[in-house]
C-alpha cells in the first residue's frame, strides 16, 4: 500500500499520571488522516473515576469538575476503536498513549490493539538527528507550526499530525519511501543506516573547514559553476561556517535545498567585524545571490534636516544628504518615524512652521496663537530663536531627553485618566524616540559633522581595535595592543592627523551605499555600545589631543 492511500489516526491522550497501571486515561483525542488531509477528528473527556492531580490540572486545565460527567472508559474506548477502525496507530512518543490505552483495554478483559503503529519521535530521531530535541514542542517550533491547545488531547494529536505531514514529506523526498511497507519498517532502521552524510557535504567537511581562519571576514557559499548562492559576514569565519555545515537535517527546507548545491565556499577576513558588515552588504548588492533575502538593494533612508543656514532655522526630513549647509541627523529607520521626529520636535520647541514667504510678510500664523514658536514674524529675535534651534540640537543629538520625560508623564496621566489607547500611543512614541536617542546618542553630532574614534576593546581582550569615523562615515580601522607599543602609538598619531584634517573638503552630496553605510555603522555601534569608547574630534581640536585620550582609554579604560 502507497502512503498516499493510507489512514493515519493520530492518537493523543491525556492521563492522571505517567504509569498504565496505576494511572488513568482522562481525555482522549483523535484526527484521522488521510493523503495529507484531516478526514475527521474524534475527542471525549473520560471520567477516570478519581480525582485529578494538582500538577496534572495545571498541566491541561482539566480539572476533576470537568469530567465528573462524562462517560467513563468503559464506553469511550469502543467509540474511539470504532473511529480507529483498520487505520495506522500513530502517536508522537507513541509506547506511551499505547501503554494507557492498553492497560484500560486489559481491565475490561479485551484484546490490546491490533493494529499497526507508527511513531513520530522515531521518525524524528532518524530524519532529525541534528535537531537538539525531538519534543513535539520542539519539532513545533521548528517546523513553525501553530498549536491550538497543547496539552490538550485533540490539540496535540492535530499539532502531531502537521509533524507527521513534514515527516512523510521529507522521508520521500530524502529516501525515497513511498509505501507504508517501507514507512513502518523506517521507523525501526538502526541509525547508523539511516542517513550518509552527503558527499559535497563531507567533502567541505573534510577539505575545506579546517582550512578557514578564526577572523572577522566574509564568505560565499558557491555551486559548481562558481555561482555565489549566499554570501555571509562572521566575527569569527571558523565558527560561522562550520554552523552552516553541521547537523545539515536539523535546518529549514531553504536552507537544506541550498546546501545541497553547494560545491565550494570561498572568504576574505578583515580586520574587524565592522568591516566584515560593510562588505557583506556591498557583495550582496553586486552579486545578488539566490539564497540572501535581505539586503538585495539599497533603500533611501530619510534623515532628520534642520535648516541652519536660514536666520530663523525649521525642522524636516529628506531622504537626500546634500552639501546645502543644512544640518542632517540619522539616517532613521523609515518615513513613519522620521514623521514622529520631526512632530515631537515641533510639538515641544518652539521653532517656526511657516514657510519663508510668510515669515517675511509678517503673517502670524496659527502655530503662534498655540505658542508653539518665539512668533520671529512679529518679534524678529535671533539670539533667543537661537536659543531654542539648541535645544533642538541636543534633542537630536540625543544628549536632551527632556522631550521623553515628558511624554512619559502624559503616558501616566492618560492611563490614570482610563484613556488607555491614547496611554498606549504615548507608549509606542517613548519607545521608538528612545531607540532613536540612544543611537544619535552615540554620534552626538549632525552627519556632516561626525568626526570620532571608536575604541572598541570587547570582553577585556589583550587588544583593541581602533575605528576612524569621517563625515559620519567608517574609514579605517587598525589594531593595538593593550597598552599600545611605541610603533603603534607613532601609526595612531599618523592616521590621526590624516583623517582629521580641518581642511579636507566633506563630500557633495552621499550615494545611496554611503546611507546604508551609514545605517550600519549606526547599528552596529548602538549594538556594541557597552563595549566602545568615543573619542570625538572637531575642526577646532588638535589631532594630538585625539591621540592623548585614546591612549589613556587603552592604559585604563575603566579610569579614560
Amino acid at each position: 500500500m502507497q502512503v498516499s492511500d493510507a489512514t493515519f489516526v493520530v492518537t493523543d491522550t491525556e492521563t492522571t499520571g505517567t504509569s498504565p497501571e496505576e494511572n488513568r486515561i482522562i481525555e482522549i483525542g483523535a484526527v484521522k488522516w488521510n493523503d495529507g488531509t484531516v478526514v475527521d477528528r474524534f475527542q471525549q473527556l473520560v471520567n477516570p473515576q478519581r480525582s485529578i492531580p494538582g500538577r496534572i490540572t495545571k498541566l491541561t486545565g482539566i480539572t476533576t469538575g470537568m469530567v465528573f460527567e462524562a462517560p467513563t472508559i468503559d464506553d469511550v474506548l469502543p467509540a474511539y476503536l470504532d473511529f480507529l477502525g483498520e487505520g495506522i496507530l500513530t502517536a508522537h512518543n507513541l509506547s506511551f498513549d499505547k501503554d494507557f490505552l492498553d492497560a484500560e483495554l486489559g481491565r475490561l478483559g479485551r484484546d490490546q490493539i491490533p493494529n499497526e503503529t507508527l511513531c513520530t519521535v522515531r521518525l524524528a530521531r532518524r530524519l532529525l538527528p541534528g535537531l537538539d530535541s525531538k519534543g513535539l514542542s520542539r519539532l513545533t517550533q521548528f517546523y513553525d507550526i501553530d498549536v491550538d491547545g497543547r496539552h490538550r488531547a485533540l490539540g496535540d494529536a492535530e499539532a502531531t499530525g502537521i509533524v507527521l505531514r513534514r515527516l512523510l514529506s521529507q522521508l520521500a523526498f530524502e529516501h525515497e519511501i513511498k509505501s507504508v511497507e517501507g514507512l513502518l519498517s523506517f521507523q525501526y532502521r538502526p541509525y547508523q543506516k539511516v542517513r550518509s552524510v552527503p558527499s559535497n557535504i563531507e567533502t567541505i567537511r573534510e577539505e575545506i573547514l579546517p582550512e578557514v581562519p578564526d577572523e572577522p571576514g566574509v564568505y560565499a557559499l558557491k555551486n559548481s559553476s562558481g555561482t555565489s548562492l549566499y554570501v555571509g559576514k562572521a566575527k569569527c569565519l571558523a565558527d560561522r561556517l562550520r554552523t552552516h555545515f553541521t547537523a545539515v537535517e536539523s535546518k529549514g527546507a531553504r536552507k537544506r535545498k541550498m546546501l545541497q548545491k553547494v560545491r565550494t565556499v570561498d572568504w576574505e577576513t578583515t580586520a574587524t567585524e565592522l568591516e566584515a558588515i560593510l562588505r557583506e552588504s556591498r557583495l550582496i548588492k553586486t552579486k545578488k545571490p539566490r539564497y540572501n533575502r535581505a539586503q538585495r538593494r539599497y533603500y533611501s533612508r530619510p534623515f532628520i534636516r534642520l535648516d541652519t543656514t536660514h536666520e530663523y532655522p525649521t525642522i524636516s526630513w529628506t531622504r537626500t544628504l546634500t552639501d546645502d549647509g543644512a544640518e542632517y541627523y540619522g539616517p532613521v529607520r523609515n518615513t513613519d518615524r522620521a514623521e514622529m521626529v520631526v512632530d515631537v520636535a515641533s510639538r515641544f520647541y518652539r521653532l517656526r512652521e511657516c514657510d519663508d514667504e510668510r515669515l517675511h510678510l509678517g503673517q502670524r500664523c496659527l502655530y503662534a496663537d498655540m505658542d508653539r514658536c518665539t512668533v520671529p514674524c512679529e518679534t524678529d529675535d535671533p539670539e533667543a530663536y537661537a536659543e531654542e534651534v539648541d535645544r533642538v540640537r541636543g534633542f537630536l543629538t540625543g544628549q536632551d531627553r527632556s522631550v521623553v520625560d515628558r511624554l512619559r508623564d502624559r503616558m501616566q496621566q492618560a492611563s490614570e485618566d482610563r484613556e488607555f489607547e491614547k496611554a498606549a500611543e504615548f507608549r509606542d512614541r517613548v519607545e521608538s524616540l528612545e531607540r532613536i536617542l540612544d543611537r544619535q546618542a552615540l554620534m552626538a553630532a549632525p552627519v556632516r559633522q561626525h568626526h570620532a574614534v571608536l575604541v572598541h576593546r570587547p570582553d577585556e581582550c589583550e587588544t583593541a581595535n581602533i575605528l576612524f569615523v569621517r563625515f559620519g562615515r567608517f574609514a579605517e580601522s587598525m589594531t593595538c595592543r593593550v597598552p599600545p607599543s611605541q610603533e603603534q602609538r607613532a601609526r595612531l598619531a599618523d592616521e590621526c592627523r590624516r583623517h582629521f584634517d580641518p581642511e579636507a573638503d566633506s563630500p557633495s552630496d552621499f550615494s545611496k551605499r554611503a546611507t546604508d553605510e551609514l545605517r550600519l555603522l549606526s547599528h552596529w555601534t548602538n549594538a556594541h555600545r557597552d563595549e566602545l569608547s568615543v573619542v570625538r574630534w572637531t575642526p577646532e581640536r588638535p589631532p594630538s589631543s585625539v591621540v592623548d585620550q585614546i591612549e589613556r582609554i587603552l592604559a585604563d579604560p575603566v579610569e579614560a
